[in-house]
This record gives C-alpha cells, structure tokens and sequence, in this order.
C-alpha cells in the first residue's frame, strides 16, 4: 500500500502542479516540507529504538559507510542522471525532462529503500506515506515547470518501490525477529539522516550508508554461529 499511496501522491501533486503553474505559493511548499522533516525525524527515531544489539548496529553503520563512501553511491547515482540527460538527449523543452528527472529524484535515495523493505518485512508503510507526502508535494512546482512528464515518474515508483517490497516480502521467512528489529533500528537510523537532510540541518550523504541494511543481517546471520 505504501508504493501505490506514493504514486498516488505524485500523479495528485503533479496534476495540482499543471492546473496551478506557478500560482502555488513556494513558502507553503517550503513550510509543509519543514513539517514533513520533523516527522520523518519522529518516524525515525522511533524505528532506532527497536534495536537491542547497539554494538552490532554500529558496527554495521560503520562498516556500511565506509564502503558506501569507497563505491561512492550517491556520487555514482548523481552521474547516472547526467549520463542519462546526455544519451537521451534532454533539453529544457524535451518531455522526457520532467519524467527523468522526477523518476531520477523519487526513486533514487535510502527513504525508498527503507521504506519499502520495512513495509515488506514488517507491513509497516509510515516510511513510504511519509515519502509520498513529500514526493507529492516537490511534483507541483516540477510539473508546473517541466510538464506532464513528471506524472508519468509514477510509473517507476510502482515498479522500483513495489519490487523491493514484494522481495522483502518474499524473504520473511529468511528473517528472524531479532534481524527484523536489528534492520529495522539501523534503517532508522538512516531515516533521521533523510529528516536532517530535508530540515536542512547538515548535509549528510545517507544513500552512502545503504550497505550497513545489509552488513546487520550478515553479521546477525553469523552470530547464529558463534559461541556470543
């Protein structure tokens, strides 16, 4: 439900966008988007607390960082954009344009990746309703610049968010409570970086920390095997 709520928020947003152009005051896009901060900082702060095993969920912060930094994610997903504009030959008056880059901008990053393996594993969708409020709301200022493209981006969402949650879904049953409340505390975690992010508090680059989701069930996994 969280994926098709997301959709949902971005085709209403986008088409509220085309009928308004740019009569849609920006301060209330920016105030509404200070709210939505705060509460994905609330939302995330009550997923890090789940977690028993602090030891653990730092270690696999740590390490997961520190890979992300060295694979440099997000910098290798900011060039995907750019390669991306360059093979299709975007322009500013291209309709392919607003569906890149609204495709480009709510597909990639940790809210999606955490929120749709916790609404697989758990059937907990707030990480993804909280993400659809705020994809919602950037696609009336993207549609009223860049078209209807931007509601076409709804498409990817459906596949790339309920993809990821079908596959979570699928591997319950791989997933003992103690690795669910484990990820879960560590995809808090990340989530308060999204909500300092959006705030505009400290840019923290959170889709570098992806790795740790999986080194925290890695390491749970092992520990099943050894003597602590």
């Amino acid at each position: 439900m969280g994926t098709i709520i997301n959709a949902i928020a971005i085709i209403i947003g986008g088409t509220l966008g085309l009928l308004f152009r740019k009569r849609f005051p920006e301060r209330i896009a920016q105030t509404t988007l200070q709210v939505l901060g705060l509460f994905t900082l609330v939302v995330g702060l009550s997923m890090a607390i789940q977690g028993r095993e602090l030891v653990l969920i730092l270690v696999s912060l740590a390490t997961g960082a520190i890979l992300g930094e060295w694979i440099n994610i997000e910098g290798r997903l900011e060039r995907l954009g750019v390669w991306l504009e360059e093979k299709l030959h975007i322009t500013e008056g291209s309709p392919a344009k607003g569906f890149i880059y609204a495709s480009l901008l709510f597909c990639v990053g940790s809210m999606a990746i955490v929120g749709s393996i916790t609404d697989g594993l758990k059937g907990d969708p707030s990480i993804l309703i909280t993400k659809a409020m705020m994809d919602g709301i950037i696609s009336i200022p993207f549609a009223a610049g860049m078209g209807i493209g931007v509601l076409c981006s709804s498409v990817p969402i459906l596949l790339y968010q309920g993809s990821l949650t079908l596959l979570a879904w699928k591997l319950q049953s791989f997933f003992t409570p103690e690795m669910i409340s484990e990820l879960t505390s560590v995809g808090g975690i990340i989530v308060i970086g999204i909500g300092i992010n959006i705030l505009g508090l400290q840019k923290i680059r959170v889709g570098n920390w992806i790795p740790a989701l999986v080194f925290i069930v890695v390491i749970l996994y092992l520990k099943t095997f050894l003597p602590f």
